[in-house]
């Protein structure tokens, strides 16, 4: 770590809620310093069996990272709320959140009908739903042109409105899934039978059908990290967004911070502070995705909840202050004293992703990759899983993560430990013909991955 982590003594005698949760180290690992400084924390499920992919619970990292788990319809309001009351309707725990995308909306209206501190639920919904904050931005120079698509007799003025290339994407889902390029009316009339036939998200919510066309624009996309505090939005700093690049936009890296130009910087702060303002989020953690581009900086999203991939970790580390752990404060009432947000450092992560699909039989390597100065490796699947290769993140099955006098030097650590990684799987020769993402070595502009598995 490059810097010691702040005092969260403040959560001594508490208790929160988390309607269902993020995986891998760095939430679990934020459990348990929450849980080393007196929090005791209720984990709200709906599917353990999520979590786990046909393992026993017991010996999954976040049984041992809550005090308490509950499993509930995590779908359903009156549910969740009947688990977190008494006999009188008195909530029985004095914060309630979540940072999965497909629940923050619930618990922000769980938090309102109990009067805990959290984010307007209106102002969750327009986040999270991709085409209700294109609508809230409206003419900004920083939005992107777009529309909302429902039928194939839609596609032809889509394409006359907003021209080629475009994207395509779900209007409400995360880590990337089915967002893609297209480049001409037939890649755009296959996407759009693709994802219009997606009628539930992957956490099994309805769907309408409809896709979210957005016009291409080409540059360097980076993220900015925030907690905005009683409508006043403190940033972290910038987050470099490492892709494989078209026609999905799968992440494959991140490091923190991006050095910017003062004049660049307060532009793009700027940016991210109007995007908040206009929908009205005046509370909590937000991950805005941003596009540098000839013209300005362009919004892609704005995701109310911590960063996903290990960039709380790469945050923490370099700053001293986790936003997991500011997020459960101000779930809590207490307000996290952030600034003067201080940087010292730099760090970097590297996605890995199998080469190939299929059973899992070992991971060679690893000790190799550990031997990396500086570097964690923080794989999460074992023998026997299912590996895929999805268009999106979900196919991630670990990273390398390294800490450094600045995030260039801990990329090239992060990068030189996943080379040492071979994922060796047994292949269901049905699935020979699926496509390939390596693991990666991406450029700082998103072109290019070198891969890691080579079994």
């Amino acid at each position: 770590m490059t810097t010691p982590l702040a005092d969260y003594a403040t959560f001594a005698g508490k208790r929160i809620a988390i309607v269902e949760h993020m995986q891998n180290h760095p939430f679990v690992l934020g459990l348990h310093q929450a849980r080393e400084n007196g929090l005791e924390v209720w984990l709200l499920t709906g599917d353990r069996s999520w979590y786990t992919h046909g393992h026993d619970w017991d010996s999954h990292p976040l049984a041992a990272a809550v005090d308490r788990v509950i499993d509930v319809d995590t779908t359903d309001l009156e549910a969740v709320l009947a688990v977190v009351t008494d006999d009188a309707g008195r909530p029985l725990v004095d914060g309630l959140t979540s940072f999965s995308d497909y629940h923050t909306l619930l618990a922000a209206r769980a938090a309102r009908r109990l009067a805990l501190p959290g984010p307007d639920p209106e102002a969750v919904e327009t986040a999270n739903v991709k085409d209700r904050l294109r609508v809230a931005l409206g003419d900004v120079p920083y939005n992107i042109p777009h529309m909302l698509v429902s039928s194939a007799g839609e596609l032809a003025e889509a394409a006359r409105r907003l021209g080629f290339p475009m994207i395509a994407k779900p209007p409400a889902e995360a880590i990337s899934y089915g967002v893609r390029r297209v480049d001409d009316m037939a890649q755009l009339t296959e996407a759009f039978e693709e994802l219009t036939r997606v009628r539930r998200s992957l956490r099994g919510q309805p769907r309408t059908g409809e896709v979210l066309l957005e016009t291409y624009v080409e540059g360097v996309e980076v993220s900015v990290e925030t907690m905005t505090v009683d409508g006043h939005t403190h940033v972290f700093g910038v987050t470099s967004k490492d892709l494989f690049g078209d026609p999905a936009y799968i992440e494959c890296g991140h490091t923190f911070p991006v050095p910017l130009p003062d004049e660049e910087r307060e532009a793009l702060y700027g940016v991210v502070r109007a995007t908040l303002d206009a929908i009205g989020y005046r509370h909590g953690p937000c991950h805005t995705e941003v596009r540098r581009t000839e013209t300005g900086w362009r919004v892609i999203e704005a995701n109310p909840r911590t960063p996903s991939s290990c960039m709380t970790m790469l945050v923490t580390d370099v700053t001293g202050r986790s936003p997991i752990l500011d997020a459960w404060l101000l779930t809590i009432g207490e307000v996290p004293p952030i600034e003067p947000v201080v940087h010292r450092g730099g760090a970097a992560v590297r996605m890995i992703y199998p080469a190939r699909r299929g059973t899992l039989k070992r991971v060679d390597g690893v000790e190799a990759a550990e031997a990396v100065p500086g570097v964690q490796v923080l794989l999460h699947v074992e023998k026997g899983d299912k590996l895929l290769q999805r268009m999106d993140n979900s196919s991630c099955v670990g990273f390398t993560y390294c800490t450094g006098p600045d995030r260039l030097e801990a990329r090239a650590l992060a990068d030189k430990a996943a080379a040492c990684l071979d994922f060796v799987v047994e292949e269901d020769e049905s699935e020979n013909g699926a496509c390939a993402a390596g693991a990666g070595a991406g450029a700082e502009n998103g072109s290019g991955a070198a891969g890691a598995g080579r079994s």
